[in-house]
């Protein structure tokens, strides 16, 4: 194994520190997004009718599991750093054992508990009756895969604290290129449509975990994870996972509020499922950008903080907000300007473009607003706090979204409501997020004038 590189924030040029961050996060989720393009596009094209409606609905199911240890390992990943950068290897390889026998145990457990409960959730869910069946293949096979998918977000997060970015990015890279042939071999070549496409992902997901576990296998002996040997004690472990459990409700509570507004998504048909699913495609060239860089923004944050550079995190905040500022708001137009060729190439249904392109006319305009709420939500994050931002996703994203269509769309029986609910959120997140970090940078400034002020030496 290569020696990790431990990057040092507190000091350099603040604009290139940050991109040294985002850009090998920022990789690997456009590679996601290439991938997620691709695999519509052959499921859209070969997988037969709804074929697209049904792999959207269980894939959104699928993401509630796997975002919630996405959220999770970012948590953990500050303590893997702090043990690795401290340089206390066996507590180190203690955590490391631990948290992957939590993620194998959890992925074990939601396989049996979804395998049984898969058709009651579409049910709740209100799946439209005519993908149900399709729904519940695609989802039942993919279960089988998620514990592999649990260990790989678990050991991408860790490699990234440990300072290899690189792996994460190359074995992603390998699994969507194996992902990719699978699909045209069984959907397209086989004709096994949304079967096809899920065993598809179920390999690549068991792909994927024995080869994070095999670069585990790799690391320098004094902190190598040895899976016989004992992991933390019940004291050491709570404190592991109070620091995150907040990181990953808030992901869960994205996912959540996509599940249940999916039920007044469904409500309108196969039609406006498989367009919101189209529309999630073109969304993540503004998404994934607008997120690499909050995770980026935490970390450096965090460092910053320690080291008390306040200026440093003001300066990396307003920064960042013109950086996402500048990127997103031109891009959402070009975007929305060829969104109907771009659209075209997951399905020629007339009814299925005309909901994708309604959601970006609704949305695109205002997505600057989520990009910048990224920025505040890494600066609140990494300055110590992760159970506010979990509150206010909890309130926005899913209380509010879900009452508002809950209490519009009996009277005014449109997709447009939907659409408006993530507007509406995204400015009711601003109004509650940018308070805290104002509220919180000068907490900070303030504490560190009073140790400043303590420091000095009194006269005799």
């Amino acid at each position: 194994m290569r020696k990790c590189e431990v990057v040092h924030v507190d000091q350099g040029p603040i604009g290139c520190t940050l991109l040294h961050f985002a850009v090998p996060v920022l990789i690997s989720q456009l590679l996601q997004e290439f991938y997620n393009i691709a695999d519509c596009a052959v499921v859209g094209r070969f997988g037969g009718d709804y074929a697209l409606a049904a792999t959207g609905t269980a894939g959104l199911l699928l993401s509630v599991l796997i975002n919630f240890f996405i959220g999770f390992s970012s948590g953990v990943s500050v303590e893997t750093a702090r043990l690795f950068g401290g340089k206390q290897y066996e507590p180190l390889k203690k955590t490391l054992q631990s948290i992957f026998r939590l993620a194998a145990g959890a992925g074990c457990l939601f396989t049996v508990f979804g395998l049984l409960l898969t058709d009651r959730i579409l049910v709740a869910l209100h799946c439209p009756p005519e993908i149900h069946g399709a729904a519940s293949v695609y989802f039942r096979i993919c279960l089988l895969g998620i514990a592999a998918q649990l260990i790989y977000n678990v050991g991408t997060a860790v490699l990234r604290s440990l300072g290899d970015t690189v792996s994460p990015m190359r074995l992603f890279g390998a699994s969507a290129l194996l992902n990719l042939v699978l699909d045209l071999l069984l959907v397209a070549g086989f004709s096994l449509g949304v079967a096809g496409a899920a065993w598809a992902t179920l390999i690549s997901q068991c792909f994927l975990g024995l080869a994070i576990l095999w670069r585990f296998s790799k690391l320098e002996p004094e902190y190598r994870p040895v899976w016989t040997a004992p992991g933390l004690s019940a004291g050491e472990l709570r404190r592991i996972l109070q620091s995150g459990i907040p990181a990953g409700m808030q992901a869960i509570f994205m996912s959540i509020s996509s599940l249940l507004v999916q039920i007044s998504i469904n409500s309108f048909g196969a039609a406006a499922v498989a367009g919101m699913t189209v529309y999630a495609k073109l969304e993540g060239f503004l998404y994934f950008p607008s997120f690499a860089y909050g995770i980026a923004l935490t970390g450096f944050v965090g460092q910053n903080l320690g080291a008390g550079r306040f200026d440093r995190i003001r300066q990396a905040v307003n920064l960042s907000l013109r950086t996402v500022i500048c990127f997103t708001l031109p891009f959402s137009f070009l975007l929305m300007a060829g969104s109907g060729a771009f659209l075209r190439i997951f399905t020629g249904d007339a009814a299925i473009l005309q909901n994708a392109g309604e959601a970006v006319l609704y949305t695109f305009p205002l997505y600057v607003l989520y990009a910048m709420i990224q920025v505040w939500l890494g600066a609140v994050k990494g300055m110590g706090d992760t159970s506010y931002p979990m509150l206010c996703t909890m309130f926005c994203y899913c209380f509010f979204r879900v009452a508002w269509c809950r209490a519009v769309i009996p009277f005014f029986p449109s997709m447009k409501v939907v659409y408006l609910a993530y507007d509406l959120s995204w400015l009711l997140m601003i109004a509650m997020i940018l308070p805290r970090y104002r509220s919180m940078l000068r907490h900070h400034l303030k504490q560190n004038v009073n140790s400043a002020h303590s420091e000095q030496p009194h006269a005799v």
